[in-house]
């Protein structure tokens, strides 16, 4: 089974994510090289075709174990086969051959809301404000669940009636903090909780931030609301920029112990979030997809009928009879729909505009 192949590769010494990685695009697949680690040679080498060669053959009954105990824990397995794997999470240099998915992991534009365990009023409220924001916009906010800032960020977006992933420390059959067990679940009725982790992993210092950079993965931009000098969120932060994606951090007062890290990040060259909208003016192609949603929501029935009957284009003639109207009402119709920019006419054709 594919899945299990995954994770048995995982379970290899001396591979790492790097290098499954690396596997995994040049052949479009690790069951092969599993099958016949010859075909390794080429382009690894030998060290590593004896690496794979070589493996224990106890990996694949803990790999079958291990698909066993993520089934029981109602967890489903997606791997860096699966269409359904995160693209930009697939972009960094180390992603995890496979995440730990429970509830549903949505599509769209994923931006992660970070912050320290600790925090005060108005990092609390700069959070919910930016929440509320992403969540009119149709962004997937992205956290750690951890006390403070993440748990702020998941409880607004459910609140708002948004769509957010919570990104473990831990197993996913875990949670931590054992007070966040209502949010956990809560988070399931409006987005995902995934892990890289097996299951009964517990969290510790090694496995946050190794978690951090999942969370800087899947995100288009990483926001720092609120976070201490020592804060693991400056972690998450330094990740996204090494991975050339943007970084916005909220500027604090100078004198606020729980926002020292949010100035280090602008002295590094953050961008400041000054407003919610400051995002937008930023990365503009964002509120550009939420604009385009807003007009396909607000379509006439009649509108939308006439879009739903153009492929690539379709003359008039043809959509005056497919929509039972005559000729010169349609054609007043087309013309609205053309100073909205819904679609184009072009020598008797009609192509979409949107």
């Amino acid at each position: 089974m594919t899945i299990i192949d995954y994770i048995e590769i995982s379970f290899i010494k001396g591979l790492g994510n790097r290098r499954i990685k690396q596997i995994y695009e040049t052949f479009g697949c690790v069951s092969e090289v599993l099958k016949e680690p010859e075909l390794l040679v080429d382009s690894f080498g030998y060290s590593i075709y004896r690496t794979v060669k070589n493996r224990p053959e106890s990996l694949r009954l803990k790999a079958e174990e291990e698909y066993r105990k993520a089934e029981k824990t109602g967890a489903e397995i997606i791997t860096l086969g699966d269409s359904r794997y995160p693209q930009l999470l697939k972009e960094i240099p180390d992603p995890p051959p496979y995440i730990y998915v429970k509830g549903y992991l949505p599509e769209g534009d994923f931006i992660s809301v970070v912050g320290s365990r600790k925090f005060s009023g108005y990092g609390e409220e700069v959070t919910r404000k930016l929440v509320d924001t992403l969540v009119e916009n149709g962004i997937v906010v992205v956290s750690g669940l951890a006390t403070g800032i993440d748990s702020i960020a998941h409880s607004r977006c459910v609140e708002k009636g948004g769509l957010t992933v919570a990104v473990l420390g831990n197993g996913i059959d875990l949670i931590f903090p054992p007070e966040n067990r209502r949010l956990y679940s809560r988070i399931l009725d409006s987005g995902a909780v995934i892990s890289e982790f097996p299951v009964g992993t517990v969290a510790s210092r090694f496995t946050f931030p190794k978690r951090n950079r999942i969370i800087a993965g899947l995100s288009t931009a990483t926001v720092v609301t609120e976070a201490g000098e020592k804060s693991g969120a400056l972690i998450t932060a330094g990740l996204a920029n090494d991975y050339g994606r943007t970084v916005f951090t909220v500027p604090t007062n100078i004198n606020n112990p729980y926002g020292k890290g949010n100035n280090i990040l602008l002295k590094e060259g953050a961008v400041p979030l000054t407003r919610p909208e400051d995002i937008f003016e930023h990365l503009p192609y964002l509120l550009k997809r939420n604009e385009e949603s807003n007009t396909a929501s607000s379509l006439t029935q009649l509108e939308k009928q006439i879009l739903g009957l153009i492929d690539e284009a379709v003359p008039i003639d043809i959509l005056a009879e497919k929509t039972g109207m005559g000729i010169s009402d349609l054609t007043v119709v087309l013309f609205e729909m053309e100073m909205k920019e819904l679609i184009r006419i072009k020598d008797g054709m009609v192509y979409r505009g949107i």
